[in-house]
């Protein structure tokens, strides 16, 4: 009777055994969920309610949209609204991080600087894409404000690559919709509120830690000027809020439990020292 020859675990001796040959002990090393990075109930609703802020701050920009291309609202008021908005803003994060005078100066200037170059480049921008089809335009507007949803950062506020397309993708979108207005005007009053709502906005609510209070504030302001526009998108609009601010955390929650991570003989090595 032959018996099996000694097996050890390398690739540089010839054992004398097949190549799918596997000993016993080869799985003695096997470990499941070493180190489980398991997401707590409230850390899910918390990054739902990030999404949800997104999904209503984008929906509030075209409700804007919509008030000044159906003229319900001068382009005047919207400006003033956002500009004191803006300053409200700027106050609330100067008192959290207090401003020198320099900061403040600095601030100014670049606000200054936006505002005139805003202005003068508002009838190039109303004219640049008059000539495409508005089918076109709404398309492409679409797509842009999925691309920021998409790669919006609801994590960690550092700046990344994805937080630039997110910011790109959404300026681009909003630019197209100011060829369908009906003076400059209107346009730079859109062009304010772009900025303010995919700029300066998110850097806002990044310095807040109530994500979830915030998300419900959002969301019912944001029904409440979308039901006189559509009684069936401001229902489509809370259910979806309702699917990511809710359902799918809660979703995440139970199915992170069937996860399972295997550590075993054929992880590479680790530089632990």
């Amino acid at each position: 009777m032959s018996s099996v020859p000694y097996w050890r675990k390398n690739l540089y001796n010839d054992h004398g055994l097949p190549d799918n040959y596997t000993h016993s002990s080869f799985l003695e090393e096997l470990r499941k969920n070493v180190k489980p990075n398991n997401v707590l109930k409230n850390e899910a609703i918390t990054l739902g309610a990030g999404i949800s802020i997104q999904l209503s701050i984008v929906v509030l920009f075209i409700i804007v949209f919509v008030w000044l291309n159906n003229e319900w609202t001068t382009p005047n008021i919207i400006f003033t609204v956002s500009a004191m908005l803006t300053v409200l803003a700027y106050f609330l994060y100067s008192l959290k991080f207090p401003n020198t005078l320099d900061r403040i100066s600095t601030d100014f200037r670049t606000v200054l600087i936006f505002l005139t170059f805003g202005y003068i480049v508002s009838p190039i921008l109303k004219t640049l894409t008059e000539t495409v089809s508005t089918d076109t335009i709404y398309v492409m507007t679409v797509s842009m404000f999925l691309t920021h949803l998409i790669f919006s950062k609801y994590g960690s506020p550092p700046v990344s690559l994805s937080d630039s397309l997110s910011i790109t993708s959404s300026l681009f979108g909003s630019l197209m919709l100011t060829s369908r207005l009906a003076s400059p005007l209107h346009a730079f009053s859109l062009l304010t509120i772009a900025v303010l709502c995919f700029v300066l906005l998110p850097f806002v609510l990044s310095q807040i830690e109530s994500k979830k209070l915030v998300a419900l504030i959002f969301a019912i302001t944001t029904w409440y000027f979308l039901y006189p526009i559509s009684i069936t998108f401001s229902w489509v609009f809370v259910i979806a809020t309702i699917f990511l601010y809710v359902i799918c955390p809660l979703w995440y929650v139970k199915w992170q439990t069937y996860k399972e991570n295997i550590y075993g003989p054929w992880d590479e090595a680790v530089i632990t020292s």
